[in-house]
């Protein structure tokens, strides 16, 4: 299954509401049981708000391993890429230790 964000929320991916619809179209593309490319060619902004919903939510359900197996991301740029990376990094802690991370931010905020 072949994702053109472009298609979905124009050349700019700059919010959660745009991460959502990415993210569902991959979670389908799962359920399907295919192999998922996310192409970014023409995208002139990807911020990591966007990138947090449509790729870090993921962690929530999935493991590395099945991600790294089915998910493919394609013509995304140096800079891009390198806060996808920081986005998937803070994904995979922050499932890891969801109820710590959790009970944390309870606290602090009572």
């Amino acid at each position: 299954m072949d994702i053109h964000v472009i298609d979905y929320v124009g050349d700019r991916a700059t919010d959660m509401e745009q991460g959502d619809k990415i993210y569902q179209l991959i979670v389908e593309g799962f359920q399907k049981k295919e192999i998922v490319f996310i192409d970014f060619a023409d995208m002139t902004t990807v911020l990591s708000t966007f990138l947090n919903n449509a790729i870090g939510t993921l962690y929530k359900d999935y493991t590395s391993e099945f991600l790294n197996q089915n998910l493919k991301v394609k013509n995304l740029c140096k800079d891009d890429l390198f806060i996808l990376k920081r986005v998937i990094n803070r994904a995979k802690d922050f499932y890891a230790n969801q109820q710590m991370v959790t009970s944390v931010l309870d606290s602090d905020l009572t």
